[in-house]
């Protein structure tokens, strides 16, 4: 059972989810979910990990709980999750970022280098211009504008079957995205989506990275950017079956296992104090 948290900030109130396992090697999972998710995206990753590491969920600002939220960027969010960790975790860090909050978790290692040992990327997409084509940036510069087109219950179920393919994982977005409401859901995707596109250069892994997705993912041209990714950096790929873009409550029995497995070996890589 984790218990919740709340961190007050210069910005707004962030509220986090934690155990306080540690093992010998004292590594922390930080979870970051999804553009208009929250931090429920990962509840089936909670029994599988909690009683072996440290595990911190959080609302990454303007989702969830931690709204209302002002003057969003990357740089600040990032801050404001150090500062969390830093009250929490005395840990090395293995950061898990689902879709948008793969960006989130890019930024945080773009600044906080040192601290992080580990990264897998759940269908996110990479941080520098190089990867993307002009047009395929206009749509995620007009998103928002776009999605406030359509009623919010169109948009909720659409979203829904885009993103899951499995009843269960369906029904957790939709809920999300019923508490959201659309004018959180146009807030954050404008926020967001903003940030990321002043973002030119790649970040610079210090560790080897493992990059995921959805076998049924169709969201975007995710599959084209991971394995373009992977292939410019030399990392990890692996298709998650059974899954779209919310691969990890898709088919959280296939995600846990790899994830496990890699967190394994960046361990055996790390002394043990």
């Amino acid at each position: 059972m984790l218990k919740e948290e709340s961190i007050k900030t210069q910005n707004g109130e962030i509220y986090y989810w934690l155990n306080k396992n540690l093992t010998c090697s004292d590594l922390c999972i930080v979870f970051c979910h999804g553009l208009t998710a929250d931090h429920t995206l990962f509840e089936k990753q909670i029994d599988f990990f909690a009683s072996n590491y440290q595990i911190l969920l959080w609302d990454i600002p303007l989702h969830g709980k931690s709204i209302p939220y002002k003057n969003f960027t990357f740089d600040n969010v990032v801050s404001d999750l150090n500062e969390i960790i830093e009250k929490e975790c005395t840990s090395k860090l293995v950061f898990v970022g689902q879709s948008g909050g793969g960006f989130i978790s890019q930024a945080f290692i773009n600044k906080y280098p040192d601290k992080v040992h580990g990264f897998v990327g759940v269908g996110t997409t990479p941080f520098g211009l190089k990867y993307y084509k002009k047009s395929e940036l206009f749509w995620v510069k007009h998103f928002a504008t776009i999605a406030n087109l359509y009623p919010y219950s169109l948009y909720r179920k659409a979203c829904s079957k885009q993103v899951a393919i499995t009843p269960e994982a369906q029904d957790n977005m939709n809920q999300t995205l019923v508490r959201l409401g659309k004018k959180g859901m146009l807030n954050a995707t404008n926020a967001v989506y903003q940030e990321f596109l002043k973002i030119k250069e790649s970040v610079q892994f210090p560790f080897p990275i493992l990059l995921t997705y959805g076998e049924f993912d169709k969201v975007g041209l995710v599959a084209k950017y991971n394995q373009n990714w992977a292939a410019a950096i030399n990392a990890r790929l692996k298709v998650i079956k059974n899954a779209s873009h919310n691969a990890n409550y898709d088919n959280p029995v296939e995600f846990n296992h790899i994830l496990e497995e890699y967190i394994e070996e960046r361990m055996n890589n790390e002394t043990c104090y």
